[in-house]
């Protein structure tokens, strides 16, 4: 298995790989992934184009999110630090559970040699990396890693620390700020020909995933009752997408290879499949594919078994394995792709039959009617479960790029059923031409909900808290105030003031923290400590004065108010307040 992927991946070396990629998309229209009646055909041409710029709008304007799923949420060194001592380990923890079998932590020094040889080491709840670390010399010191969530995305992040130094003495540019390596830069220059290929993949991924489990469904349920040059033409469209389905999984696997190993070569490949949940359900996934040739259309059994197992193989490939409880989670999906398939093939199957047996697509409408209508409340049901699962706060949904599509997921999903029906009454008053484009719309709009599917599910439910540096000028004072992480429990705070030379070092320095909900609750004061500071600021032609503290002073999420008073020696007090939002 792991040879046959080197050689796929040789086969997309740079040199080739536009035109290798070219010959593939080729081959599958020689499949006859495309209908053949005309306008079908011009149906399905243009909805590709159609949702395929779409998506990658979508994707463009997503980029950022789409990078980070378990989040940084705490790193000791922490990122930037100048430290007096060399640290013993390095720790870094995350807001998600992670992938056991496939990770790395790497600490080098300025002159890019490894520190040490020993490996990482991951905590029982799985969100905690650590690396034991020999005794550093005075330098700078930089910390890369690369792990892998529950929900099969890589996260990959790079920041330096300082050991008997300030970082501000590095030359040749600034130490760069704690993140994922593609947070950074505009939104375009983020969004590569690679991220381009994913997120197709997965949109491809998902559509035939869906058309074909859904499509052999109903072959059991309608087409053996068709006649038989009809039942052949089903036969023979889902061969085509049964085919499509093999290809797109393969481009699927190979788009989101090697961003998920990393740079750990080939004994990291060997563990992504042999030491990670996403690894088995990859190998199930392509074996099930495979499988398919010679299994399916034997026995009701075989082929029901066959679509269950499949829809079970990607439940472990999404949010539903990063979340718990994880027995619930996984069924949900579950249910949820099962009434997506009924749905998706059972319009697939009705568009092939209206475009070359009228009577028998009108024969299937009275059970596609039904079954679509309990596949949409099943459909909705388990995705409203699944949202208050993933989401701690349902207000979320419109704080995150996840959010939003699903938003936009859901407000398709009401066109569709505001489609259907129309559909109805169509039928009802025989109205062919009507049902006919009725119909057609309704497979633009599936396409589009599962285009966005495709998407969404690649970006995470939950938002990421960024580190508050807060600044404010004013005629005779200035302050700035940094949080970080800015995540509820420990924090580092940091105040700095600058005054005139007059008037000397500040009187008083008050930082109060409370949460908006929590008004019976009395403020938190968080206990400053003035400390040297080696960094470069601005001085604005006054002297500097800074504080700092440690501590689990934001203890749970929420709105949180901030309240920093400045007294000076003339008595003279400022007042600063502003409210931070902490997930």
């Amino acid at each position: 298995m792991v040879i046959f992927f080197f050689l796929l991946a040789g086969c997309f070396s740079s040199d080739v790989m536009t035109r290798r990629f070219m010959k593939l998309l080729h081959r599958i229209r020689r499949l006859g992934l495309l209908p053949g009646g005309a306008s079908l055909y011009r149906l399905s041409t243009g909805t590709f184009i159609f949702v395929f710029l779409i998506s990658m709008l979508f994707a463009v304007l997503g980029a950022r999110e789409a990078s980070a799923h378990a989040s940084l949420i705490e790193s000791a060194p922490a990122a930037n630090s100048s430290l007096t001592q060399s640290p013993e380990k390095v720790t870094l923890t995350f807001n998600e559970r992670l992938e056991e079998g496939l990770y790395y932590l790497r600490v080098f020094d300025a002159e890019k040699r490894k520190v040490t040889d020993r490996s990482a080491v991951m905590n029982a709840s799985k969100t905690v990396l650590s690396l034991d670390l020999p005794k550093l010399e005075k330098g700078t010191y930089l910390v890369t890693y690369h792990v892998i969530s529950a929900d099969g995305h890589p996260v990959d992040g790079t920041y330096l620390f300082a050991v008997g130094q300030s970082l501000d003495n590095i030359s040749g540019g600034t130490a760069p700020q704690t993140g994922h390596l593609q947070g950074h830069g505009g939104l375009i220059d983020r969004f590569t020909l690679g991220d381009g290929l994913r997120f197709a993949s997965r949109i491809a991924f998902y559509m035939t995933m869906l058309a074909f489990t859904g499509w052999l469904l109903w072959m059991r349920w309608f087409g053996s009752g068709t006649a038989e040059p009809v039942r052949a033409r089903l036969r023979l469209w889902g061969e085509r997408i049964q085919q499509s389905y093999l290809i797109v999984y393969i481009l699927f696997m190979w788009a989101h290879l090697w961003q998920l190993v990393g740079d750990g070569g080939a004994q990291e490949l060997l563990r992504l499949f042999t030491a990670t949940g996403i690894g088995y359900a990859w190998i199930g996934g392509l074996l099930l594919a495979l499988l398919s040739f010679v299994m399916l259309y034997r026995s009701a059994l075989l082929d029901y078994a066959w679509v269950a197992l499949v829809w079970g193989a990607k439940s472990f490939l999404g949010h539903a394995a990063a979340f718990e409880p994880k027995s619930e989670t996984i069924l949900l999906d579950w249910l949820h792709l099962a009434a997506a398939s009924v749905w998706v093939g059972g319009l697939l199957f009705m568009l092939v039959l209206w475009s070359s047996a009228r009577e028998e697509a009108k024969r299937l409408y009275g059970s596609f009617s039904l079954a679509a209508l309990l596949a949409m409340l099943l459909l909705i049901v388990s995705g409203v479960m699944s949202v208050f699962i993933f989401l701690p706060d349902i207000a979320y949904i419109t704080e995150t790029a996840w959010g939003k599509y699903l938003l936009v997921k859901s407000g398709l999903v009401l066109l569709v059923v505001i489609t259907a029906t129309l559909i109805r009454l169509g039928y009802r008053r025989r109205k062919e031409a009507s049902v006919g484009l009725l119909v057609r719309t309704d497979a633009v709009l599936m396409t589009l909900i599962v285009a966005i599917v495709g998407i969404f599910t690649y970006l995470t439910p939950l938002p990421a808290n960024e580190p508050l540096n807060w600044h404010v000028m004013g005629e005779k004072i200035h302050m700035t105030a940094q949080i970080s992480p800015a995540a509820p429990g420990v924090n580092d705070f940091t105040v700095k003031v600058w005054l005139p030379d007059s008037l000397g070092k500040p009187k008083q320095i008050i930082y109060k923290l409370q949460e908006q909900k929590s008004a019976d609750i009395a403020p938190i004061e968080v206990p400053l400590e003035p400390f040297e500071d080696q960094s470069f600021d601005e001085s604005y032609g006054m002297k500097k004065y800074s504080y700092k503290a440690r501590g689990p002073y934001i203890p749970y999420p929420g709105y949180w108010n901030l309240e920093i008073r400045v007294m000076n020696s003339a008595d003279d007090e400022t007042v600063y307040e502003k409210t931070i939002r902490v997930y």
